[in-house]
């Protein structure tokens, strides 16, 4: 009895000190808190009737909770915003591929796409020459996009946590983003079926690099409490200033050119290919190498641009602009342009100098006007 006793004695102590209560169920006094024991009364309050409501709001779960939690479960929720997307997109879309809305692989080659020729995907067109969207396939570019989407999240990440850390200045992980994105993103679009359905998976992943670049640009600005958020940490790398709201601006119509591209364009032909090199990689390095060796040779009409800066813009398009439509036709991603490697060679090259000229000028953003000059000058060129 005495050791039960004893027992008893040193477990409720043990639960008084760790909980400053109750333990296992028996109940004892909690003695009030430093703050509550330290706190002046107030003014025509009586200490008497100062202590038990200090100890009530001291005991209330309210006053324990942290001011930083409210946007540390916005964080959480944004975090499990993506995924769920990403998750119902490629569901819907491999929902419509098995349904046979979208397209097959085309039976007559020769024949024009049906995404052109008649409602967007092939909705209203069930008599194209296209076969059935098999499910074989639409687990292939289902899998496919996983890769493209896990790929950009790990390429998107390896940049912006040393640039969040400030090993990288913002304007160059900024520049760095811009000018590999579309590139490795084109690099990976064999790995999907013929099916012209295909697209529609293929612009899941641009549509969620748009959607994480909206929820950092509407989710503070740069107000420190959502430093944690890894899309914040995005928006401030790509950014000149570290202003998330920037994300809203060029990056976010780079996006959706990407997107728009993917979703028209495809690998029917090298429009659209022409166009993301010619705006990813030239306009990125013209500004990576302008900032470092342009100094001393400014053009006398827009000092803000340099001659540097204009000759990385034409070899980056030039050299990403053959290498990726290169890689696409010998990989059977897309047809032969039938034109020699000299011939192909030229026409970009002349490309690459008229989109450099459009660079230069002070009008608008170099982010549509860039694309849609190589684009009216590849349809024009390289049909």
């Amino acid at each position: 009895m005495a050791r039960l006793f004893l027992s008893l004695l040193l477990l409720c102590a043990a639960g008084r000190d760790n909980h400053g209560g109750s333990a296992d169920g028996l109940a004892l006094p909690r003695s009030p808190s430093f703050a509550t024991a330290h706190r002046a009364p107030r003014k025509g309050v009586n200490v008497s009737e100062e202590g038990p409501r200090a100890a009530a709001l001291a005991d209330s779960p309210s006053s324990d909770r942290d001011p930083n939690d409210v946007n540390v479960n916005d964080d959480d929720r944004k975090r499990l915003l993506l995924p769920a997307t990403a998750l119902l997109s490629l569901s819907l879309v491999s929902l419509a591929a098995l349904a046979q809305i979208l397209p097959g692989p085309p039976i007559d080659a020769t024949g024009p796409p049906p995404f052109w020729g008649t409602a967007p995907l092939g909705l209203l067109s069930p008599s194209v020459s296209c076969g059935p969207y098999a499910p074989s396939l639409v687990l292939r570019d289902a899998s496919s996009a996983c890769v493209c989407i896990a790929g950009a999240t790990f390429f998107v990440g390896a940049i912006t946590r040393p640039a969040g850390t400030g090993r990288i200045d913002p304007r160059d992980s900024r520049k760095v983003i811009h000018t590999l994105s579309a590139p490795l993103f084109i690099v990976l679009w064999p790995l999907f079926s013929d099916a012209y359905g295909a697209r529609a998976f293929a612009s899941v992943v641009p549509a969620l690099n748009a959607l994480r670049l909206y929820l950092a640009g509407t989710g503070g600005g740069d107000d420190g409490d959502r430093s944690s958020s890894s899309e914040s940490e995005l928006a401030r790398a790509i950014s000149r200033s570290g202003d998330a709201r920037e994300s809203l601006g060029g990056p976010f119509i780079y996006v959706m050119v990407l997107l728009f591209s993917t979703l028209f364009f495809w690998r029917d032909s090298p429009v659209g290919v022409v166009s993301l090199a010619t705006m990813a990689c030239g306009d990125g390095l013209a500004d990576l190498v302008g900032r470092r060796l342009g100094s001393s040779n400014r053009w006398f009409f827009n000092r803000s641009k340099s001659m540097a800066g204009s000759a990385a813009f034409v070899a980056g398009s030039f050299v990403a602009s053959f290498g990726l439509i290169s890689w696409l036709t010998r990989t059977g991603a897309m047809d032969a342009l039938g034109l020699s490697s000299f011939e192909l060679a030229g026409r970009l090259l002349a490309i690459a100098v008229v989109c450099a000229g459009v660079e230069l000028i002070p009008v608008g953003d170099d982010n549509y006007s860039v694309p849609i000059s190589a684009a009216f000058l590849s349809a024009f060129l390289l049909s």
